[in-house]
């Protein structure tokens, strides 16, 4: 392989990494924010009672 298809090859594998990370990192956001909601709402039923 040359130079350029190497440091494309790098580069490729790069961008698929920063995207997972990111991807994954969304996803626990997500996870986080919705148990706080859902522990809010079970707050919130138990204060009606």
């Amino acid at each position: 392989m040359d130079q350029r298809a190497i440091l494309n090859h790098e580069f490729t594998v790069a961008a698929y990494t920063v995207t997972w990370v990111i991807q994954l990192a969304y996803l626990g956001f997500l996870a986080i924010k919705w148990r706080a909601e859902k522990r809010n709402a079970e707050s919130r039923n138990r204060n009606r009672r």
